[in-house]
């Protein structure tokens, strides 16, 4: 029989082998380990030990039948633990993959499952193996007895039509169940599957569920409540079922504790990172619909120790960036009489400066070697004339300066002739602007230099018209 929950993991990690192999060909060492652990996938889901069970044992007599039996035992309990691994490398997958922190419910409900199937299967596993082994006890004391008896041969306890077993009082004497008597045999573990009947039915359902019900007892108990006889695979059994609880244990618990401390580390976030979005939003004054992308996006980068958060302008990708932009300046520039390509290129190009406290951002008889626009906080400009009087003015958001670079960057082919700033500015306070220097610009402004000289009379008309103004 193949155990359904473990065929579906089997094959999932069948499927993710293949396509690991398939992106490690070029890695010869990597294509090794991944065919490899194809090969367990595989053995792990063919039934081989069931095969074996029902070609082999029909064949075995006398007191090999109680070896073939071990042997198959063995081999079921080989191929379990290759079956062990697959579950393994899926939940370290789960594990590893990046959440989507606003439904952290969901993906943790989907790890959950995982794990509740691993658990269920662990049950079924350990219920199946008390099943076995309380037959092959029984076999065991049959033996026993009818090698403690004279003339007895261990031939006349195969069931076939030739040879039948005529003395069951033997049986009864020597192995006895109901009641038991752990002076004569003493089955351990296994006497409540010999005492129920289990072993004789044929009611497959009984049999899974009082198997299954017997697995998840005793290994949610760590099998404390078993007693054992001095047989040594029944102690042996015994100790795995309490190992395999605990790891079972530790493992949910480690778990649980990381969710515990995700959910946190979400809310924290969520707490730090709210307000200054939403201020974001109304500085900017952004689509609504920009800030539920943008919290997704600080969340996951704020996740990744990498990424230090300085604002939440620098943890958002490129593409959010361009977008914020336009939105911002895109309606600022299309007062200048530019193609409006170019003037999309020249707000990609804009790059966020922050200034605190008072400082000169531009010198009144320096070169303007850069335009900005101010998106927060206040901004001073201020002439002084040769008389030493000199006139005053403020910018504020949605202002900007430098625009006389646009006509210099479109007219000259050279930064010699940059033009000299006529004011000198200056920061108050705590200052953003968006700017871009006058190198930069003029290097936006070549890549478009070709359509403009190529371009519509309209579009040479603006060139002229640009450079004049």
């Amino acid at each position: 029989m193949i155990d359904l929950p473990y065929l579906i993991v089997g094959i999932t990690f069948i499927i993710l082998t293949v396509v690991w192999w398939k992106t490690a060909r070029d890695d010869k060492e990597a294509l090794v380990v991944f065919t490899i652990l194809g090969l367990f996938g595989i053995i792990g889901v063919v039934p081989i030990p069931q095969i074996a069970m029902l070609v082999l044992l029909p064949r075995m007599k006398g007191s090999n039948f109680s070896e073939g039996v071990k042997i198959m035992n063995t081999l079921i309990v080989l191929q379990y633990a290759l079956r062990v691994y697959p579950f393994y490398r899926i939940c370290k997958i789960q594990n590893k993959e990046k959440l989507d922190k606003s439904n952290i419910s969901k993906s943790y409900w989907v790890s959950g499952a995982i794990n509740f199937v691993m658990y269920i299967t662990a049950c079924h596993v350990l219920g199946a193996f008390w099943y076995f082994f309380s037959l092959q006890r029984e076999i065991d004391c049959w033996i026993h007895a009818c090698k403690s008896e004279n003339g007895c041969e261990i031939s006349t306890l195969d069931c076939d039509d030739h040879k039948t077993f005529k003395n069951i009082t033997l049986l009864n004497d020597l192995c006895p169940i109901n009641p038991s008597n752990a002076m004569i045999f003493d089955f351990g573990i296994y006497l409540d599957a010999l005492q129920s009947g289990m072993l004789g039915s044929t009611n497959f359902p009984q049999k899974f569920l009082q198997c299954f019900s017997w697995g998840l007892r005793n290994l949610s108990s760590f099998g404390s409540n078993l007693k054992t006889s001095t047989y040594a695979w029944e102690n042996l059994f015994v100790a795995l079922i309490s190992i395999s609880g605990l790891l079972v244990f530790i493992y949910l618990l480690g778990h649980l504790q990381t969710f515990m401390q995700t959910t946190s580390r979400s809310v924290w976030l969520h707490q730090k990172t709210m307000p200054q979005i939403q201020l974001m939003l109304s500085e900017y004054k952004l689509p609504y619909h920009m800030g539920s992308v943008i919290w997704r996006t600080v969340q996951d980068r704020l996740e990744d120790d990498k990424y230090y958060m300085e604002n939440i302008y620098s943890l958002l990708p490129d593409k959010l960036k361009s977008d914020i932009k336009l939105h911002l300046f895109l309606p600022l520039l299309k007062k200048e009489p530019m193609d409006e390509e170019l003037l999309k290129e020249i707000c990609e190009h804009l790059e966020p400066m922050n200034f605190n406290g008072i400082n000169y951002i531009i010198r009144q008889g320096e070169p303007l070697d850069m335009m900005f626009f101010v998106t927060q906080g206040i901004v001073l400009t201020y002439t002084i004339n040769n008389g030493g009087s000199s006139s005053t003015s403020r910018l504020e958001k949605g202002d900007y300066y430098g625009e006389m670079l646009l006509s210099w960057a479109v007219a000259s082919t050279s930064f010699s002739n940059v033009p000299i700033s006529p004011q000198t500015v200056k920061s108050q306070k705590k200052v953003e602007v968006f700017a871009i220097t006058a190198t930069e610009l003029q290097l936006v402004v070549a890549k478009f230099y070709n359509k403009i000289l190529l371009g519509s009379p309209d579009t040479t008309q603006m060139k002229i018209t640009v450079a004049n103004s």
